[in-house]
Protein backbone atom coordinates (compact mmCIF):
# COMPACT_ATOMS: atom_id res chain seq x y z
CA UNK A 1 0.00 0.00 0.00
CA UNK A 2 1.57 3.33 -0.96
CA UNK A 3 2.54 6.06 1.29
CA UNK A 4 -0.26 8.05 0.61
CA UNK A 5 -3.30 5.85 1.05
CA UNK A 6 -1.81 5.36 4.16
CA UNK A 7 -1.81 9.12 5.12
CA UNK A 8 -5.24 9.48 3.32
CA UNK A 9 -6.58 6.42 6.02
CA UNK A 10 -4.85 8.31 8.70
CA UNK A 11 -6.62 11.51 8.09
CA UNK A 12 -9.97 9.41 7.50
CA UNK A 13 -9.79 7.63 10.72
CA UNK A 14 -8.54 10.97 12.20
CA UNK A 15 -12.27 12.71 11.43
CA UNK A 16 -13.72 11.23 14.38
CA UNK A 17 -11.61 12.79 16.93
CA UNK A 18 -11.87 16.08 14.79
CA UNK A 19 -15.70 15.34 15.33
CA UNK A 20 -15.57 14.38 19.16
CA UNK A 21 -12.96 17.56 19.98
CA UNK A 22 -15.00 20.12 18.23
CA UNK A 23 -18.13 19.16 19.75
CA UNK A 24 -16.26 18.97 23.23
CA UNK A 25 -14.61 23.02 22.06
CA UNK A 26 -17.96 23.84 21.55
CA UNK A 27 -19.77 22.56 24.27
CA UNK A 28 -17.78 22.59 26.97
CA UNK A 29 -16.32 26.11 27.66
CA UNK A 30 -14.96 25.37 30.85
CA UNK A 31 -12.41 22.84 29.29
CA UNK A 32 -8.80 24.01 29.16
CA UNK A 33 -6.10 24.15 26.75
CA UNK A 34 -4.69 21.14 28.80
CA UNK A 35 -7.38 19.03 28.64
CA UNK A 36 -7.90 19.50 25.63
CA UNK A 37 -4.44 18.17 25.02
CA UNK A 38 -4.40 15.52 27.16
CA UNK A 39 -7.66 13.92 24.73
CA UNK A 40 -5.69 14.08 21.78
CA UNK A 41 -2.97 12.82 22.89
CA UNK A 42 -5.27 10.29 24.06
CA UNK A 43 -6.81 10.22 20.88
CA UNK A 44 -3.22 9.54 18.97
CA UNK A 45 -2.60 6.84 21.71
CA UNK A 46 -5.95 4.40 21.16
CA UNK A 47 -5.57 5.09 16.99
CA UNK A 48 -2.66 4.17 16.94
CA UNK A 49 -2.69 0.65 19.40
CA UNK A 50 -6.17 0.06 18.07
CA UNK A 51 -4.60 -0.03 14.35
CA UNK A 52 -1.33 -2.82 15.60
CA UNK A 53 -3.84 -4.67 17.58
CA UNK A 54 -6.12 -5.28 14.68
CA UNK A 55 -3.05 -5.54 12.88
CA UNK A 56 -1.58 -8.71 14.52
CA UNK A 57 -4.98 -10.30 14.61
CA UNK A 58 -4.91 -9.94 10.91
CA UNK A 59 -1.84 -11.20 10.89
CA UNK A 60 -2.82 -14.31 13.36
CA UNK A 61 -5.78 -15.00 10.66
CA UNK A 62 -3.57 -14.62 7.77
CA UNK A 63 -1.98 -18.15 8.10
CA UNK A 64 -5.50 -19.63 7.73
CA UNK A 65 -6.59 -17.51 5.02
CA UNK A 66 -3.15 -17.34 2.53
CA UNK A 67 -4.41 -16.33 -0.95
CA UNK A 68 -7.68 -14.15 -0.04
CA UNK A 69 -5.40 -11.18 1.89
CA UNK A 70 -5.98 -8.56 -1.14
CA UNK A 71 -9.95 -9.40 -0.87
CA UNK A 72 -10.28 -9.41 2.39
CA UNK A 73 -8.41 -6.15 2.57
CA UNK A 74 -10.17 -4.70 0.31
CA UNK A 75 -13.67 -5.94 1.31
CA UNK A 76 -12.91 -4.58 4.97
CA UNK A 77 -12.46 -0.61 3.69
CA UNK A 78 -15.16 -0.84 1.12
CA UNK A 79 -17.51 -1.94 4.30
CA UNK A 80 -16.23 0.90 6.12
CA UNK A 81 -16.41 3.26 3.50
CA UNK A 82 -20.04 2.11 2.76
CA UNK A 83 -20.92 2.57 6.98
CA UNK A 84 -19.38 6.42 6.48
CA UNK A 85 -21.54 6.93 3.94
CA UNK A 86 -24.13 5.76 5.27
CA UNK A 87 -23.87 7.43 8.75
CA UNK A 88 -23.18 10.60 6.69
CA UNK A 89 -27.21 10.82 5.80
CA UNK A 90 -27.93 9.80 9.00
CA UNK A 91 -28.79 12.40 11.58
CA UNK A 92 -26.63 13.03 14.30
CA UNK A 93 -27.86 15.79 17.09
CA UNK A 94 -25.29 15.68 20.04
CA UNK A 95 -24.30 12.37 20.09
CA UNK A 96 -20.86 13.12 21.68
CA UNK A 97 -21.60 15.68 24.44
CA UNK A 98 -20.79 14.58 27.25
CA UNK A 99 -21.39 16.08 31.15
CA UNK A 100 -17.77 15.76 32.20
CA UNK A 101 -13.92 15.34 30.92
CA UNK A 102 -12.81 13.03 33.08
CA UNK A 103 -10.22 10.66 32.82
CA UNK A 104 -13.02 8.22 32.04
CA UNK A 105 -15.04 10.02 29.71
CA UNK A 106 -11.36 10.61 27.84
CA UNK A 107 -10.74 7.22 27.74
CA UNK A 108 -14.09 6.17 26.44
CA UNK A 109 -14.10 8.87 23.84
CA UNK A 110 -10.91 7.52 22.71
CA UNK A 111 -12.37 3.59 22.65
CA UNK A 112 -15.20 4.75 20.57
CA UNK A 113 -13.29 7.12 18.04
CA UNK A 114 -10.35 4.08 17.60
CA UNK A 115 -12.77 1.12 16.98
CA UNK A 116 -12.51 1.84 12.98
CA UNK A 117 -8.92 1.78 13.25
CA UNK A 118 -8.75 -1.80 14.94
CA UNK A 119 -10.73 -2.80 11.59
CA UNK A 120 -8.14 -0.79 9.03
CA UNK A 121 -5.45 -2.24 10.86
CA UNK A 122 -7.00 -5.80 10.16
CA UNK A 123 -7.15 -5.06 6.71
CA UNK A 124 -3.07 -4.06 6.88
CA UNK A 125 -2.06 -7.29 7.72
CA UNK A 126 -3.57 -8.92 4.55
CA UNK A 127 -1.18 -5.88 2.47
CA UNK A 128 2.52 -4.86 2.25
CA UNK A 129 2.52 -1.82 4.23
CA UNK A 130 4.88 -0.43 6.42
CA UNK A 131 3.12 -0.63 9.92
CA UNK A 132 5.79 1.90 11.44
CA UNK A 133 4.96 4.54 8.87
CA UNK A 134 1.05 3.64 9.48
CA UNK A 135 1.00 3.57 13.28
CA UNK A 136 2.82 6.80 13.49
CA UNK A 137 0.79 8.57 10.65
CA UNK A 138 -2.52 7.18 12.28
CA UNK A 139 -1.49 7.98 15.62
CA UNK A 140 -0.37 11.55 14.34
CA UNK A 141 -3.20 12.56 12.21
CA UNK A 142 -5.66 11.42 15.17
CA UNK A 143 -3.67 14.29 18.02
CA UNK A 144 -3.17 16.73 15.06
CA UNK A 145 -7.04 16.83 13.99
CA UNK A 146 -8.19 16.50 17.74
CA UNK A 147 -5.71 19.50 18.82
CA UNK A 148 -7.18 21.31 15.67
CA UNK A 149 -10.86 20.18 15.98
CA UNK A 150 -10.85 22.04 19.94
CA UNK A 151 -9.25 24.99 18.44
CA UNK A 152 -11.36 25.92 15.80
CA UNK A 153 -14.70 24.18 17.29
CA UNK A 154 -17.61 26.58 16.15
CA UNK A 155 -16.62 27.37 12.09
CA UNK A 156 -14.94 23.97 11.64
CA UNK A 157 -18.60 22.49 13.04
CA UNK A 158 -20.71 24.72 11.17
CA UNK A 159 -18.36 23.46 8.04
CA UNK A 160 -18.84 19.57 8.78
CA UNK A 161 -22.34 19.86 9.47
CA UNK A 162 -23.55 18.60 6.54
CA UNK A 163 -21.39 15.13 6.58
CA UNK A 164 -19.74 15.83 3.50
CA UNK A 165 -16.56 15.30 4.96
CA UNK A 166 -18.26 11.69 6.30
CA UNK A 167 -19.45 11.29 2.77
CA UNK A 168 -15.86 12.13 0.97
CA UNK A 169 -14.63 9.90 3.54
CA UNK A 170 -16.13 7.11 2.55
CA UNK A 171 -15.88 7.25 -1.34
CA UNK A 172 -11.86 7.45 -0.25
CA UNK A 173 -12.03 4.15 1.47
CA UNK A 174 -13.99 2.39 -0.72
CA UNK A 175 -11.40 3.47 -3.63
CA UNK A 176 -8.70 2.90 -2.10
CA UNK A 177 -10.47 -0.72 -1.48
CA UNK A 178 -11.34 -1.10 -4.79
CA UNK A 179 -7.48 -0.41 -5.86
CA UNK A 180 -6.04 -3.02 -3.70
CA UNK A 181 -7.95 -5.56 -5.79
CA UNK A 182 -6.74 -4.19 -9.26
CA UNK A 183 -3.41 -4.74 -10.39
CA UNK A 184 -1.29 -2.43 -12.08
Amino acid sequence: MSYLSVILIAVIEAMDCFAVATSIGLGRSGVSRLKALVLALSFGFFQGGMTLAGFFSGTLARHWIHDLGSIIASAILCLLGAKFILEAFRKKEDEHKIANLSLASVVILSLATSIDALTIGISFAFVEIDMLFATIAIALAAILFGVIGFEIGSRAAKLFRSNLAQLFAGIILIAIGIRLCIPL
